[in-house]
């Protein structure tokens, strides 16, 4: 006789083990005993969740009503500030190459200064002609800074502030040359997420070992209830 309270059906299916043919159609019975008690709860639950689901969706179409509009106002700003920054950070790097060509060639000029110095007091003064060889090897350019047109982290007068943060943007280009790399050992394997395999396998009628796959077949059970 097979109980249908959930406390007894858990009792009898933690109790189960199958050493014949009546165990085996008996296990059957608690199967369809269990399938029947989740139909219950499904039959139970679902329709308050559906009702939970159909006012959560209402409350987010109109979440997306007021904030999408104001998220699309945010990315234009950020994509004007973006470009300007970006425009401004090119020129600090070439007026930043200038100063530093600038100061390499003061430095050479000075260095040269000191060494036609020394070659002229080499047979007059050696002591002298060395502690000015010396001062030239000690001459190095200065180092040269030019002023950030905006700062890392930016205090708004209204309150909050705004910080750049340097960031990658990745994108694939190419599948096969990334699938390449996995293979290499280059890209590790948790990067990838594969999906579909099973729709395809059926798909090519694929069995066995092939392609990387391992297809095998199985059986499961499915219960009238």
């Amino acid at each position: 006789m097979i109980e249908t309270d959930a406390i007894a059906i858990a009792e009898q299916v933690n109790a189960l083990v199958i050493k014949n043919k009546d165990d085996f159609v008996a296990a059957g019975e608690l199967a369809v005993a269990v399938a029947r008690r989740i139909k219950q709860k499904n039959e139970q639950w679902r329709p308050m969740f559906e009702r939970a689901n159909e006012s959560a969706t209402q409350i987010k179409n109109n979440w997306n009503k007021e904030i999408i509009p104001l998220q699309e106002l945010d990315s234009k700003i950020s994509r004007e500030r973006i470009t300007w920054k970006t425009d401004q950070d090119g020129l600090a790097r070439i007026e930043q190459e200038r100063l530093e060509k600038e100061a390499r060639e003061k430095a050479e000029k000075e260095r040269q200064k000191l060494l036609e110095k020394a070659a002229e007091m080499e047979k007059l003064n050696p002591k002298k002609a060395e502690a000015l060889l010396e001062k030239a090897e000690a001459v190095v350019e200065k180092p040269v800074f030019v002023e950030r047109v905006v700062e890392k982290t930016t205090k708004m007068e209204t309150g909050g502030s705004i910080t750049w943060i340097k960031d990658i943007e990745v994108e694939v280009v190419s599948i096969r040359a990334v699938c390449h790399a996995i293979s290499q050992g280059f890209i590790p394997e948790n990067c990838v997420e594969f999906k579909n395999l099973k729709q395809l396998s059926k798909l090519n009628n694929w069995k066995g070992q092939i392609h990387g796959l391992n297809i095998k077949e199985i059986q499961r059970e499915s219960k009238r209830i």
